[in-house]
């Protein structure tokens, strides 16, 4: 056979495998349709698409390669050569496409939708995509977000007069009493067409709004009139409501769905906020200085679900991180944006944060500073080189126990007195601070705690420390078919010896599944003791703060 006939035969080959490749369908990801203010997983209980919202799709060849965006009415239901059908049974319904693009859609999910369990298809220049699973409600509400990841600062409009509305933020502060308006989408199918600009007016699902946890006067609640699928919700911030820099807000529609919590600054004048927990490290933060922390931390928890025996497993770890966020006007991080004590929010996430998938805008995005070499501390057990060994090279393992005996305790933070030194990096310089770590914490009554109610309060108590201790109970639930979690934070008042979790707070926590294996649900009680918290002087550093931590845990059956 000639090298011509190779080549041909070679050349028909090439050819049909571009032409397959062309062919390819469109492909929805799995668990990739979210609402698209509040990117809440449909694992999550609230996690489903209302009629009447804006939804977002994420996949691989939904549409054009150069995105087309719907900017005229009466809006279509094909856009770019793209359309979408929602389909229950023997109903199809047209979904209106607002924005296409190979990676992302948004759309409008229709108010006539069938309400329940259904499948979404994209058709993409006439190629069907897979099915994919929807959750339909009549109600769901997502807050939009200033960072557009479903947390952080809302998009909270200051209402100051008709034609000044500033968006809230840590430098554009409200004040108690003010108005705010506030952007999402979710509250519900409307009675025209929504393929048509919005007609104003209250829609007739019930609307609660709450900042630091309580009730707001509703002023509106319905469509913008500028925008098909997007909601304004009107209200003014309660006269009692706490102060702060990154103080929680969310909805709640029907009397049961919580929104996505997302942040407002309310402070006593127009342009600035200060936090009542480590308020230096909110001042640092927000005015994009270089703030840092270095200690120890012990976790000691309970595993008792899903486990032939319960077992304690303790742990100390040492942890150090130092960064110089970039000013912005919607400074946020999770693991510094303190909600005002006496408060609390939650996160959700598509992934396992327990597995270590991280919340959006948790790593910084500025590189971290540099300590130099390992530091070293000194206390009751002799020095320790606190060489970091994982989590990005910021944290590293002391020693451990676990209860059962099948390894001899490594444990090294006894109470007692200790001193943190570091010997200077190319960012922070060389600082030795000495500080305390008292006698534990208690939870008491923790290791009885086995069933968590979500529609009842989670009452927790808890017994020693020292003053000025700082006590954060956190929960997180996750379902790991689903890839879906949820977690939140509270912030005890300052000397408090209790604290009860609203219902709200526990309603986005997924059950747990008949199989305990299938879940990952914990409850936390992290205690900060007062004479563990110590200035740590280092140059680089406009604050550095060094001091332990005592992390108390129990595995949880969620209901």
């Amino acid at each position: 056979m000639s090298s011509g006939t190779y080549l041909g035969r070679a050349a028909s080959l090439a050819l049909l495998c571009m032409s397959g490749a062309l062919a390819q369908p469109p492909l929805i990801y799995y668990r990739g349709i979210v609402n698209a203010a509040s990117y809440m997983p449909a694992g999550i209980p609230a996690g489903a698409i209302a009629q009447g919202s804006i939804f977002t799709i994420f996949g691989a060849r939904l549409g054009p390669a150069q995105p087309v965006t719907a900017n005229t009415y009466p809006l279509q239901t094909t856009l770019g050569g793209v359309s979408m059908n929602v389909i229950q049974g023997n109903t199809t319904v047209s979904v209106i496409p607002i924005y296409v693009s190979s990676g992302q859609i948004n759309a409008i999910m229709p108010s006539n939708a069938p309400l329940g369990v259904a499948s979404l298809q994209v058709i993409a220049n006439n190629s069907p995509s897979n099915l994919a699973p929807i959750r339909i409600a009549s109600s769901a509400f997502g807050i939009f977000t200033a960072l557009g990841t479903g947390s952080g600062p809302g998009i909270l409009q200051n209402f100051i007069s008709a034609t000044n509305q500033p968006i809230n933020s840590a430098t554009v502060t409200a004040q108690l009493g003010q108005a705010i308006v506030m952007w999402g989408t979710g509250l519900g199918p409307v009675g025209f067409l929504d393929t048509e600009p919005p007609t104003a007016g209250n829609l007739p699902v019930k609307v609660e709004v709450f900042v630091g946890g309580i009730s707001a006067p509703v002023e509106y609640s319905g469509r913008t009139p500028c925008c098909a699928g997007t909601d304004q919700i009107v209200f003014n911030v309660p006269a009692n409501a706490p102060t702060g820099c990154w103080v929680p807000v969310y909805v709640r529609t029907g009397g049961t769905t919580i929104s996505n919590f997302v942040t407002m600054a309310i402070g006593p004048n127009a342009n600035s906020c200060t936090t009542d927990v480590f308020p230096q490290i909110t001042s640092v933060f927000v005015n994009g200085g270089s703030v840092g922390a270095a200690g120890p931390v012990r976790t000691t928890t309970r595993h008792d679900i899903g486990t032939y025996t319960g077992v304690e497993v303790t742990s100390d770890y040492h942890a150090r991180f130092a960064t110089s966020p970039k000013p912005g006007q919607f400074p946020f991080n999770p693991a510094v944006a303190f909600p005002p004590a006496g408060t609390c929010t939650v996160y959700t996430l598509q992934g396992d944060m327990l597995g270590g998938d991280l919340l959006p805008s948790l790593f910084p995005a500025t590189p971290p500073l540099d300590f130099g070499p390992a530091l070293s501390l000194t206390g009751p057990n002799g020095m320790k080189s606190l060489i970091a060994t994982f989590t990005g090279g910021s944290a590293g393992y002391l020693g451990g126990a676990i209860s059962n005996g099948i390894l001899p305790s490594t444990l090294y933070l006894d109470p007692g007195s200790y001193t943190i030194q570091g010997f200077g990096g190319a960012n922070v310089g060389a600082f030795s601070t000495a500080f305390t770590i008292p006698q534990p914490t208690t939870w008491i009554g923790r290791d009885q705690l086995i069933y968590v109610n979500r529609s009842q309060p989670l009452n927790l108590a808890w017994s020693g420390g020292d003053s000025g201790q700082v006590n954060v109970i956190l929960g997180f639930g996750e379902d790991l078919p689903l890839n879906s979690s949820a977690a939140f934070a509270c912030l005890a008042p300052p000397g408090a010896s209790s604290f009860s979790v609203p219902t709200d707070i526990l309603s986005n926590l997924p059950a747990t599944r008949a199989n305990p294996l299938h879940s990952k649900d914990v409850i936390y009680l992290l205690s900060v003791p007062g004479g563990s918290i110590k200035n740590l002087n280092a140059t680089g550093l406009d604050y550095g703060i060094s001091g332990f931590a005592l992390i108390t845990g129990k595995s949880v059956v969620l209901q």
